[in-house]
């Protein structure tokens, strides 16, 4: 008997889209640079579908606008996207408190700390 394809997904990139939705409208090329801040090399041919496919499922709204006359698609969280973000980072919780040790998490949380405070420091 074949096994149902429903297994669960976690796609590390798309759980940066909505965050980053969720505190601003976002357009592809700042969030391609956005995620390079964070190690991703992805280019529109990668991201494109992904917000496209979050559009989908509900969880983005897409807002057309010219800005220099070229047209942008800024995009922004839903109320579905948000119950997802909840649900998706109560996911990553759970396997963050198994995976890492408590050592490991404190010195993950001073550097975001020291990250946070150049960027603050730069802006």
């Amino acid at each position: 008997m074949p096994i149902p394809n429903h297994k669960p997904r976690f796609d590390f990139v798309e759980l940066h889209i909505l965050h980053h939705a969720s505190e601003r409208s976002l357009y592809g090329l700042w969030m391609i640079e956005e995620l390079a801040e964070h190690g991703y090399k992805l280019n529109a041919s990668q991201l494109y579908p992904r917000f496209h496919r979050l559009q989908k499922r509900g969880y983005l709204n897409r807002r057309d606008q010219v800005v220099d006359g070229k047209l942008r698609k800024y995009y922004r969280i839903t109320s579905e996207g948000k119950k997802h973000l909840r649900e998706q980072k109560r996911r990553l919780m759970e396997l963050i408190s198994e995976a890492l040790s408590v050592a490991e998490l404190s010195r993950a949380l001073d550097s975001r700390r020291k990250r946070e405070e150049a960027k603050r420091l730069s802006d």
